[in-house]
């Protein structure tokens, strides 16, 4: 094996890795595309350099969207899909038909039960059709991935030698696999949140 072959198989095993594993809040209205994806690369930066942060973030995510789905499921039917969408930003205030600001599930609660706004008419199927998820990178992430660890394991069978490199790609790609778990139900890419709107016109 030459060089090459060592740092080409590493580096498009821990891209298809992170890009997949990587599922980003939704842009804020006056951020560019440029913007979101320059955040999605220093977020892939730090999954190749410090993947325990990754999964420590997709860890306190989860954890908080399923406490939203505990206490919310009785009354709106919520889910973890909804507690995830909820702190990713998915609700954002609107009154007179102007956004004021996005709605933590605390607030949106409040504001519920308070009469100043709607229900949000938004089921867990609804918020999965406004996920970008790429079936396809999905898959060439796996099959990757797997070609990969086949490979280590084959070299590991024959004796033959296994680099530093390959050791702590596998280590990585481990992680994002710990961090995709962890965002099983979490919408991947939605751009569009849902529109709560305020009933009393005079605030």
């Amino acid at each position: 094996r030459t060089l090459w072959d060592i740092i080409s198989s590493c580096g498009l095993t821990l891209f298809a890795c992170t890009w997949t594993a990587i599922h980003m809040d939704i842009m804020d209205k006056d951020e560019r595309i440029v913007d979101a994806a320059s955040r999605r690369l220093l977020l892939m930066l730090t999954a190749f350099m410090a993947p325990e942060f990754v999964v420590g973030w997709a860890a306190w995510q989860f954890l908080h969207a399923r406490q939203v789905a505990k206490a919310y499921n009785n009354e709106f039917g919520w889910t973890k899909t909804h507690g995830f969408f909820a702190w990713m930003g998915g609700f954002v205030l609107h009154v007179n038909h102007k956004p004021r600001g996005i709605l933590t599930p605390d607030e949106l609660l409040q504001f519920i039960r308070e009469g100043s706004v709607e229900t949000p008419a938004i089921t867990e199927a609804d918020i999965k059709d406004r996920s970008k998820s790429d079936t396809i990178s999905e898959l060439v992430a796996i099959l990757q991935l797997v070609w990969f660890v086949i490979q280590l394991i084959a070299r590991y069978i024959q004796k033959l030698p296994v680099t530093l490199l390959e050791i702590d790609t596998l280590g990585v790609a481990a992680m994002t696999c710990i961090s995709c778990g962890f965002w099983l139900n979490k919408p991947k890419d939605v751009r569009i949140p849902y529109i709560v709107h305020w009933k009393d016109p005079t605030v």
